[in-house]
């Protein structure tokens, strides 16, 4: 199947390349020579029709196939709107932890608020530095600071 797919791609490209000699000759020939007025209006026909066909004889001639290009496009759109679908649940899914997460900590707050024991207490002592103790084996590893007093 290989063989066949790559012998396909290069006949492709052998009448690809054909097609444009083809056309290059046909432009040199009519720079050369007069078109008779009564078969005018068939030629340019002709001519449109074969230049309207150079831009896909160059996508064969240059590799790629004009299906495999709308293949392409096709995959390409199916992933971008995979790609926006995803977005968007990951949107609605932070949505909802931060809804969950702002939820638990005004539950906390109303708990802590109504169930203390120290309600209506001072129950911190400590509020300067200076008021810190440190036990004497954590002091004994500290640098020694002179104080200016």
């Amino acid at each position: 199947m290989n063989n066949d797919m790559n012998s396909d791609k290069t006949k492709g490209w052998w009448f690809s390349v054909f097609f444009m000699i083809l056309v290059v000759g046909l432009i040199l020939f009519l720079s050369f020579f007069k078109i008779v007025d009564e078969n005018r209006d068939i030629l340019i026909g002709v001519i449109g029709v074969l230049t309207g066909s150079i831009s896909s004889m160059l996508t064969i001639a240059s590799g790629r196939s004009p299906e495999e290009i709308e293949e392409l496009k096709a995959k390409l759109e199916q992933a971008n709107a995979d790609r926006a679908s995803l977005i968007a649940r990951l949107r609605d899914a932070q949505i909802h932890l931060q809804l969950k997460s702002d939820q638990l900590f005004e539950i906390q707050t109303a708990l802590i608020e109504k169930l203390s024991v120290f309600q209506n207490e001072n129950v911190i002592k400590t509020k300067k530095e200076a008021q810190v103790h440190l036990h004497d084996k954590i002091e004994q590893y500290l640098p020694k600071v002179e104080t200016e007093d």
